[in-house]
């Protein structure tokens, strides 16, 4: 009977564990094992001909390039970087033709694993 009972209470300290809300800590450390994001939205009133993310990473040498096309007036570029945390830094730059109408400086990537980067008509 007494190791029912103590089979009981493991199985609904278990449970118990499973269910309750995640620490700080916790969080953190999901965060990093996710994917960093970085989000370009077009708020210009114009179409972008081009938007790009140059991505330095802490298991990569080279700096990695991501583009996306035809980003219209009210779409988001989105881009996926990887690992959080293996991004160093990255940086951004958007073009209409041949004119460059964003560049951002280098970037050091965010604790909650996502960036939000506004293109808007000045």
């Amino acid at each position: 009977m007494r190791s029912a009972v103590k089979a009981i209470c493991a199985a609904s300290l278990a449970l118990t564990a499973a269910v309750a809300p995640a620490s700080p800590a916790s969080a953190v450390r999901q965060a990093a094992a996710s994917n960093y994001r970085v989000d370009v939205v077009n708020h210009s009133g114009f179409g972008l001909d081009e938007v790009d993310l140059a991505v330095a990473r802490f298991s990569d040498p080279v700096i990695r390039l991501q583009t996306q096309r035809h980003v219209v007036s009210g779409a988001t570029a989105s881009f996926d970087l990887g690992p959080c945390s293996d991004v160093r830094q990255f940086a951004a730059s958007a073009y209409i033709g041949t004119r460059e109408v964003l560049h951002t400086r280098d970037i050091n990537p965010s604790p909650s694993c996502h960036t939000q980067i506004e293109v808007t008509h000045t």
